[in-house]
């Protein structure tokens, strides 16, 4: 049996590691699978998913106490069904799990910007609940095997991120679970950050890491990595290769875990895609294309863009005239459907999602030639850490649309439809979005990074012209496709030196505009910097290529189809053979 520990599920997702919770064991089978997770009270609404028939029962199953230090804990152990009949085991106790909106911010001080590894202070509370929920997981395993609820030995147990990685500490080194002797830990990592234990001060903290273990001038992947039965897993066979290959890891975020990447072994397994395989057009544009006619796709496309003009114009007037939303710039001139429109959209993560690299690459292309719409959910920094948008839309009124705002679904599936093409300027990506614009009739253009080079094969031009796509961009891409591969979008990659790249890399991660008082804009503190510059003139280059390719109905129609056709590359069934052979049926001690 397989058993994910994960701080996220699919009733409280707040990225890529929540939509893998929602397919990936369902993929597996739900008679070989179940999570077990932390129970965030103000997250998971388990009365409103049961009305909702997100969930068919919940059930509080027993309560168990850990000794730690001295004090008793109580640990509720609460089991939830989902629609699929998936069993959810969710770890509940009163003085932790109480994130109000998001477990990665701090409950104590919600206004405080987290960041799991630049901000190890501000995430305290994260920190002592991933070690508290590492404690109990093991005796949640024992007490569910005791009940009849699980089979606890020859277990599977697939630790995701560091907040759960410690649960392995708890299994192999406290040896206090003769019925767990058997089990397996194996980890994956959808992101590359970690948690310095030498940086945590807080009493509690201090406790929960010494219970298990822990040496204090040691981060958690460094000591857990080495106890896993299985070489380290990442989301995509980019990121793989980055995090031990590119100065983003090997110098600012993860140089302490060479060695035990090294040692143990690191494999990338491609996610699957996130939604349904139904093609966005007609069965008649459908067949055409097959035949390599795309006249029927063009138009329907075609039409999809002249709806959006009449839906985004109705959504304008009513936002409008609303005093409880935020909105930027507009309205939108889409009257002429011969004008891209570009859908920029995300969580901002000014360590990651490139909102700022985009914003400035427009401001640097000519007036007219293009719409933009950013769907971007503020995130640590809050509305002013994007007022860099606000300035932009200020500029380009009639062109740039910002909705920090959950969009209405029709107006999002207009969005998804109606766009010319999805825009991912990511300063990384572990495995990324670019799939989900293939799904929606989008071509993509994005950076050449992590598992968005796997998922876009890039326009000839791009391998052909060092200003889209630097020489190591084009090794990238050699990596995964030929080129006899059918364009699906567009790729950019900036050229810097190592020195440059590596001190460019330190400064954007260090966000020091936030520690100004006032606090500063990140576009103009980021405009010296040599790497944020070039990023900012190779996406100029791209966005003027898609401008180009828009022009020609059929080569932008054929790299649409292209796009639908590459979705079968990533499906989930895939990566759980992948899964079976290098995590779940291979062990270290074999």
């Amino acid at each position: 049996m397989i058993i994910f520990a994960s701080f996220e599920t699919e009733f409280s997702s707040h990225g890529g590691l929540g939509a893998v919770m929602k397919l990936l064991p369902k993929e597996i089978g739900v008679d070989q699978c179940a999570v077990l997770s932390p129970f965030f009270k103000q997250l998971i609404p388990l009365d409103k998913l049961l009305r909702d028939q997100a969930i068919t029962s919940y059930t509080s199953r027993f309560t168990f106490h850990l000794l730690i230090r001295g004090t008793s804990y109580p640990v509720e152990v609460i089991e939830a069904v989902n629609r699929n009949g998936l069993r959810l085991f969710f770890l509940s106790s009163d003085e932790f799990f109480r994130a109000p909106h998001n477990p990665y911010v701090n409950p104590c001080n919600p206004t405080l910007p987290l960041d799991p590894y630049r901000n190890p202070n501000n995430g305290e509370k994260l920190a002592e609940d991933a070690l508290f929920f590492s404690i109990a997981a093991p005796v949640a395993l024992v007490e569910l095997s005791k009940a009849g609820l699980i089979q606890a030995r020859d277990l599977v147990l697939h630790l995701q991120d560091w907040e759960t990685a410690a649960i392995a500490q708890a299994v192999k080194r406290t040896h206090t679970y003769p019925a767990l002797d058997s089990i397996r830990c194996v980890l994956t990592i959808h992101n590359p950050y970690d948690k310095p234990l030498h940086e945590l001060n807080a009493p509690r903290v201090c406790d929960f890491a010494a219970h298990l273990g822990f040496v204090p001038h040691h981060s958690i992947l460094e000591q857990v990595i080495p106890l896993l039965d299985a070489p380290v897993s990442t989301v995509s066979a980019g990121f793989a290769h980055e995090l031990r290959n590119e100065v983003l890891y090997t110098q600012v975020f993860c140089p302490h875990l060479q060695a035990a990447f090294k040692e143990k072994g690191l494999i990338g397994i491609d996610n699957g895609i996130f939604g349904t395989p139904t093609f966005p057009f007609s069965d008649d544009a459908l067949t055409d294309a097959k035949a390599g006619r795309f006249t029927k796709l063009a138009a329907e496309k075609k039409a999809n863009r002249v709806q959006l003009e009449s839906v985004m114009r109705t959504y304008q007037s009513e936002l409008a005239a609303r005093s409880d939303v935020t909105v930027w710039g507009g309205p939108l001139d889409l009257a002429d459907p011969s004008v891209p429109v570009f859908f920029i959209l995300g969580r901002d993560d000014p360590r990651q999602k490139g909102f700022d690299v985009m914003a400035e690459a427009i401001r640097n292309l000519p007036h007219g030639v293009g719409r933009y719409i950013f769907a971007v959910m503020p995130g640590d920094e809050g509305l002013l850490g994007i007022a860099f948008l606000r300035r932009l839309a200020e500029e380009r009124p009639r062109e740039v649309c910002i909705l920090p705002i959950r969009i209405a679904k029709n107006v999002f599936d207009a969005l998804r439809l109606g766009s010319s093409f999805l825009v991912m300027g990511s300063m990384y990506e572990p495995f990324g979005a670019a799939n989900e614009g293939y799904l929606s009739g989008m071509p993509v253009v994005a950076r050449a990074t992590g598992g968005l080079v796997q998922q876009v094969t890039p326009h000839p031009t791009c391998m052909q012209n060092e200003a889209l796509l630097s020489l190591y961009g084009r090794q990238l891409v050699r990596r995964y496709h030929s080129s006899a591969d059918g364009a699906t979008g567009i790729l950019f990659r900036e050229h810097v030196s190592f020195s440059d790249e590596a001190e460019g890399w330190r400064e954007l991660v260090d966000c020091s505009y936030w520690e100004q008082n006032p606090k500063g804009d990140r576009v103009d503190e980021r405009r010296h910097i040599l790497l944020f510059q070039e990023m900012v003139h190779s996406a100029v280059a791209a966005l003027k290529l898609a401008m180009s390719v828009y022009q020609d109905p059929a080569l932008y129609a054929a790299m649409i189809f292209n796009g639908w056709n590459m979705l079968d590359q990533f499906r989930w069934s895939r990566s759980i053979d992948t899964y079976r052979k290098f995590l779940y049926r291979h062990s270290t001690k074999e």
